[in-house]
């Protein structure tokens, strides 16, 4: 839980144990900003030094490799058109005539799609460019301010230094102090998402909760096809049970679940077990008494 402030934000962290620790992560200074600048610069020049790839270098081998092709740089340059011309589309409608609010979703629906598929898209090409010498030196300038940035409530700074910070990277309280961090630094905020033209437009509508995922008219959260889904993102019926785009019912791990009728030819029925009729005890009286008045 963090509270928005333009130079800070207030964290609270859960930590594993269960215990929560409240940090406070600063804007960073012009100072702070400076250093953070020299440091990159310096692992820049090491990574080159090393053999290490720059993005340009990086992006000639990808081509040469067959990783990324004219193609695919064909398929990007389209797909941004294509997301560009939604946006003029949603935001300032088309040759002047007035939309549907249906029309403007269905244009905000393919908004969304083409984004993921442009993620997509580059995303080996991303995860690549992280381990250039400019994606090595963006990370020591972002470790940098986090280590120097982070503080307790009380004043006291979380890390002493930059090495102590990436020794305790991957735990609770580093995690959250990144995240905070980033999200003054790069706007890697809620406030960006909101601001897209396709979300602008669903808010106003109330085609979208406050996590920005499409709902019904009812307020139930859905599917781009208007297909119930829960909390965990599943597809489901009317009676919240997992189904598959078609409605066929899964099993929480996203099996079928049988539910197709046989006729069984295999398995033979079973005989029914004949059942003896047993003398009462009063249908004995009877016998023996009629025998009795036969004798007289």
């Amino acid at each position: 839980m963090s509270k928005e402030n333009k130079k800070e934000k207030n964290v609270e962290v859960e930590l594993e144990d269960g215990s929560k620790v409240s940090i406070v992560v600063k804007k960073p200074s012009s100072s702070l900003l400076t250093k953070a600048q020299k440091l990159g610069a310096k692992v820049w020049t090491d990574s080159v030094k090393e053999g290490l790839f720059t993005k340009l270098t990086l992006s000639e081998f990808m081509k040469k490799q067959g990783i990324w092709d004219k193609s695919k740089d064909d398929s990007q340059a389209l797909i941004t058109s294509e997301i560009q011309r939604l946006e003029r589309e949603i935001a300032l409608g088309v040759d002047g005539k007035r939309l549907k609010v249906s029309e403007g979703k269905d244009r905000a629906i393919q908004l969304r799609r083409l984004r993921n598929q442009l993620r997509e898209l580059i995303s080996e090409r991303i995860g690549l460019e992280s381990n250039t010498a400019e994606g090595l030196s963006d990370n020591a300038k972002f470790n940098f301010l986090v280590a120097h940035c982070t503080y307790y409530e009380s004043g006291e700074k979380v890390y002493n230094s930059l090495s102590e910070y990436e020794d305790k990277s991957d735990d609770a309280v580093a995690f959250s102090a990144a995240a905070a961090l980033g999200e003054m630094v790069y706007n890697l905020d809620k406030s960006y998402e909101e601001s897209l033209p396709e979300n602008q437009f669903l808010k106003r509508f109330n085609l979208v909760d406050d996590d920005l995922s499409l709902i019904d008219t009812e307020g139930h959260r859905v599917d781009v096809d208007g297909t119930l889904v829960n909390d965990k993102g599943w597809l489901v019926n009317d009676d919240g049970h997992r189904i598959d785009r078609d409605g066929n019912l899964l099993s929480d791990e996203g099996q079928l679940v049988l539910q197709a009728d046989y006729e069984d030819d295999i398995n033979p029925t079973p005989k029914k077990k004949a059942v003896k009729k047993k003398t009462t005890p009063k249908a004995k009286v009877e016998v023996e008494a009629e025998e009795e008045e036969t004798e007289e």
